[in-house]
Protein backbone atom coordinates (compact mmCIF):
# COMPACT_ATOMS: atom_id res chain seq x y z
CA UNK A 1 0.00 0.00 0.00
CA UNK A 2 1.07 3.75 -0.90
CA UNK A 3 -0.30 6.44 1.13
CA UNK A 4 0.70 9.80 0.03
CA UNK A 5 -0.14 13.17 1.92
CA UNK A 6 -1.04 16.12 0.03
CA UNK A 7 -0.59 19.25 2.31
CA UNK A 8 0.47 23.01 1.67
CA UNK A 9 -0.29 26.31 1.74
CA UNK A 10 -3.74 27.62 2.43
CA UNK A 11 -4.99 28.65 -1.13
CA UNK A 12 -2.39 26.72 -2.98
CA UNK A 13 -4.34 24.38 -4.74
CA UNK A 14 -3.91 21.18 -2.98
CA UNK A 15 -7.56 19.70 -3.43
CA UNK A 16 -6.81 20.11 -7.44
CA UNK A 17 -3.20 18.71 -7.11
CA UNK A 18 -5.09 15.73 -4.84
CA UNK A 19 -7.93 14.99 -7.79
CA UNK A 20 -4.61 15.20 -10.50
CA UNK A 21 -2.02 12.90 -8.19
CA UNK A 22 -5.80 10.43 -8.18
CA UNK A 23 -5.86 10.60 -11.48
CA UNK A 24 -2.53 9.45 -12.68
CA UNK A 25 -1.96 7.16 -9.84
CA UNK A 26 -5.62 5.73 -10.62
CA UNK A 27 -6.39 5.26 -7.48
CA UNK A 28 -8.20 6.32 -4.13
CA UNK A 29 -8.58 9.61 -2.60
CA UNK A 30 -9.43 10.76 1.10
CA UNK A 31 -9.95 14.36 1.98
CA UNK A 32 -9.00 15.11 6.02
CA UNK A 33 -11.81 18.41 5.74
CA UNK A 34 -14.53 16.40 4.24
CA UNK A 35 -13.62 13.84 7.10
CA UNK A 36 -13.64 16.53 9.76
CA UNK A 37 -16.90 18.33 8.78
CA UNK A 38 -18.03 14.84 9.37
CA UNK A 39 -16.99 14.20 12.71
CA UNK A 40 -18.63 17.62 13.75
CA UNK A 41 -22.04 15.69 13.23
CA UNK A 42 -21.14 13.05 15.87
CA UNK A 43 -23.08 13.55 19.00
CA UNK A 44 -20.06 12.92 21.01
CA UNK A 45 -17.94 15.77 18.94
CA UNK A 46 -21.36 17.86 19.33
CA UNK A 47 -21.43 17.46 23.46
CA UNK A 48 -17.38 18.25 23.88
CA UNK A 49 -17.62 21.27 21.64
CA UNK A 50 -21.13 22.39 23.56
CA UNK A 51 -19.60 21.42 26.53
CA UNK A 52 -16.63 23.81 25.93
CA UNK A 53 -18.42 26.84 23.92
CA UNK A 54 -21.66 26.82 24.94
CA UNK A 55 -25.13 26.53 23.06
CA UNK A 56 -24.67 29.03 20.28
CA UNK A 57 -22.27 27.00 18.16
CA UNK A 58 -25.56 25.24 17.28
CA UNK A 59 -28.11 25.66 14.61
CA UNK A 60 -32.11 25.63 15.16
CA UNK A 61 -31.83 22.27 14.34
CA UNK A 62 -28.59 21.52 16.90
CA UNK A 63 -26.04 20.68 14.38
CA UNK A 64 -22.37 22.93 14.55
CA UNK A 65 -22.28 25.81 13.05
CA UNK A 66 -19.07 25.81 11.03
CA UNK A 67 -18.83 29.86 11.32
CA UNK A 68 -19.13 29.73 14.66
CA UNK A 69 -17.01 27.57 15.05
CA UNK A 70 -14.36 29.15 12.82
CA UNK A 71 -14.49 32.21 14.41
CA UNK A 72 -13.73 31.03 17.82
CA UNK A 73 -10.87 29.13 16.89
CA UNK A 74 -9.08 31.35 14.72
CA UNK A 75 -9.55 34.10 17.47
CA UNK A 76 -7.63 32.16 20.50
CA UNK A 77 -4.65 30.07 20.50
CA UNK A 78 -5.82 28.01 22.84
CA UNK A 79 -9.12 27.56 21.61
CA UNK A 80 -7.70 26.84 18.02
CA UNK A 81 -5.15 24.03 20.13
CA UNK A 82 -8.12 22.63 22.13
CA UNK A 83 -10.20 22.51 18.25
CA UNK A 84 -7.09 20.36 17.15
CA UNK A 85 -7.01 18.13 20.26
CA UNK A 86 -10.82 17.01 19.67
CA UNK A 87 -10.23 16.77 15.88
CA UNK A 88 -6.76 15.39 14.53
CA UNK A 89 -6.68 12.44 16.33
CA UNK A 90 -10.11 11.31 15.17
CA UNK A 91 -9.34 12.25 11.74
CA UNK A 92 -6.45 10.50 11.37
CA UNK A 93 -8.01 7.72 12.68
CA UNK A 94 -10.52 7.68 10.26
CA UNK A 95 -8.01 8.47 7.55
CA UNK A 96 -6.01 5.34 8.42
CA UNK A 97 -9.05 3.09 8.68
CA UNK A 98 -10.29 4.36 5.19
CA UNK A 99 -6.81 3.97 3.26
CA UNK A 100 -6.32 -0.12 4.72
CA UNK A 101 -6.67 -2.17 2.25
CA UNK A 102 -6.13 -0.07 -0.73
CA UNK A 103 -3.27 0.05 -3.07
CA UNK A 104 -2.52 3.50 -3.22
CA UNK A 105 -4.48 6.44 -1.74
CA UNK A 106 -3.91 10.07 -2.24
CA UNK A 107 -5.07 11.88 0.88
CA UNK A 108 -5.09 15.49 1.13
CA UNK A 109 -4.20 16.94 4.90
CA UNK A 110 -4.00 20.20 5.22
CA UNK A 111 -2.77 20.52 8.45
CA UNK A 112 -0.57 17.23 8.38
CA UNK A 113 2.39 19.50 9.81
CA UNK A 114 0.41 20.04 12.88
CA UNK A 115 -0.77 17.36 13.50
CA UNK A 116 2.12 15.19 13.01
CA UNK A 117 2.64 12.43 10.56
CA UNK A 118 2.03 9.22 11.24
CA UNK A 119 3.84 5.73 10.23
CA UNK A 120 1.65 5.09 7.67
CA UNK A 121 1.84 7.94 5.62
CA UNK A 122 4.64 7.14 3.08
CA UNK A 123 4.71 9.91 1.02
CA UNK A 124 3.84 13.88 1.96
CA UNK A 125 4.00 16.05 -1.10
CA UNK A 126 3.84 19.92 -0.22
CA UNK A 127 1.71 22.83 -2.29
CA UNK A 128 2.89 26.05 -2.42
CA UNK A 129 2.16 29.14 -3.97
CA UNK A 130 3.13 33.01 -3.77
CA UNK A 131 1.20 34.61 -0.61
CA UNK A 132 -0.42 37.32 -3.29
CA UNK A 133 -1.31 34.41 -5.58
CA UNK A 134 -3.07 32.54 -2.83
CA UNK A 135 -5.27 35.59 -1.31
CA UNK A 136 -6.51 36.21 -4.94
CA UNK A 137 -7.51 32.24 -4.84
CA UNK A 138 -8.84 32.78 -0.85
CA UNK A 139 -11.19 35.52 -2.15
CA UNK A 140 -12.91 33.78 -4.64
CA UNK A 141 -14.14 31.57 -1.47
CA UNK A 142 -15.15 35.23 -0.31
CA UNK A 143 -11.93 36.42 2.31
CA UNK A 144 -10.11 38.90 2.24
CA UNK A 145 -6.53 39.38 2.78
CA UNK A 146 -6.79 39.83 6.23
CA UNK A 147 -8.81 36.21 7.18
CA UNK A 148 -5.61 34.46 5.06
CA UNK A 149 -3.41 35.90 7.29
CA UNK A 150 -5.68 35.46 10.41
CA UNK A 151 -5.35 31.62 10.10
CA UNK A 152 -2.39 31.33 8.49
CA UNK A 153 -0.94 32.97 11.61
CA UNK A 154 -2.30 29.41 13.87
CA UNK A 155 0.03 27.76 11.20
CA UNK A 156 3.49 26.32 12.06
CA UNK A 157 5.74 28.65 9.58
CA UNK A 158 6.08 27.81 6.10
CA UNK A 159 9.40 26.73 6.55
CA UNK A 160 9.21 24.28 8.86
CA UNK A 161 6.04 23.27 7.47
CA UNK A 162 7.85 22.41 3.94
CA UNK A 163 10.84 20.81 5.66
CA UNK A 164 8.03 18.09 6.92
CA UNK A 165 7.03 16.79 3.31
CA UNK A 166 9.59 15.07 1.13
CA UNK A 167 8.52 17.14 -2.10
CA UNK A 168 7.35 20.57 -3.08
CA UNK A 169 4.90 21.10 -5.91
CA UNK A 170 5.00 25.07 -6.68
CA UNK A 171 1.40 26.11 -7.95
CA UNK A 172 1.48 29.08 -9.44
CA UNK A 173 0.92 28.45 -13.15
CA UNK A 174 -1.17 27.07 -15.51
CA UNK A 175 -2.95 23.96 -15.22
CA UNK A 176 -0.82 22.09 -17.68
CA UNK A 177 2.59 23.23 -16.02
CA UNK A 178 0.89 22.05 -12.51
CA UNK A 179 -0.21 18.77 -14.23
CA UNK A 180 3.71 18.57 -15.66
CA UNK A 181 5.17 19.04 -12.32
CA UNK A 182 2.67 15.62 -10.83
CA UNK A 183 3.35 13.65 -13.88
CA UNK A 184 7.06 13.75 -12.89
CA UNK A 185 6.74 12.93 -9.71
CA UNK A 186 4.91 9.85 -10.09
CA UNK A 187 7.48 8.92 -13.20
CA UNK A 188 9.90 8.90 -10.66
CA UNK A 189 8.46 7.64 -7.45
CA UNK A 190 5.63 4.80 -8.40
Amino acid sequence: MAVTAITGDIGAGKSTVSGIFADLMHCGRLDADKIAKDLWLRNDVKKIAVSRWGSEILDSSGNILMSEISRIIFASESEHNFCNSLIHPLVMLELHERSEGLKNVIIEIPLLPEAGRPEWIEKAIYVTADFKVRAERCRVRGWNDGELKRREKFLLPQNLRMSKSDYIIRNEGSLLELEHQAVSYVQENF
